[in-house]
């Protein structure tokens, strides 16, 4: 119980740092602009997503997995923490990427890496989630 509520504190103090800048995301550190440090550890996928946004666009599976949260109409990344949801996402997604451009597409906001890396980073201490290949990147990173 006190896991998930250090997780639901973290990932908001996170969320409301992101948020707080204003602006348009960019934040002193990345030069060029809509690059994070996500983009670097999978560089296959930034070449296959686009230039939409740091993620680019979310695999078929990823969208699927993403929506029932979708449904949900959630307001930012930190609503995320505790939903039972997620660990689909995290069996679907084929990379941290992929998976912050599927929870950009279903919370509708920006999502900053790493918040997603703290959220992913917790769902994989589950031992049934750890051989995926998001907890795999993450592991590797």
């Amino acid at each position: 119980m006190h896991r998930y509520i250090l997780t639901f504190v973290l990932l908001l103090a996170l969320a409301a740092c992101s948020s707080s800048g204003g602006g348009d995301g960019e934040s002193a550190g990345t030069s060029t602009g809509a690059g994070s440090s996500a983009d670097a550890s999978a560089p296959a996928d930034a070449s296959d997503a686009g230039s939409t946004g740091p993620a680019g666009e979310a695999s078929a599976a990823c969208t699927e997995a993403f929506a029932p949260i979708a449904e949900m109409n959630l307001e930012s990344t930190s609503d995320l923490g505790d939903l039972a949801e997620v660990e689909a996402t995290v069996e679907n997604c084929e990379s941290i990427d992929d998976w912050i451009a599927g929870a950009e597409a279903a919370v509708g906001d920006d999502v900053n890496p790493s918040t997603a890396r703290l959220l992913l980073g917790i769902r994989c201490n589950d031992p049934g989630l750890s051989n995926t290949p998001i907890c795999q990147e993450l592991a590797n990173s």
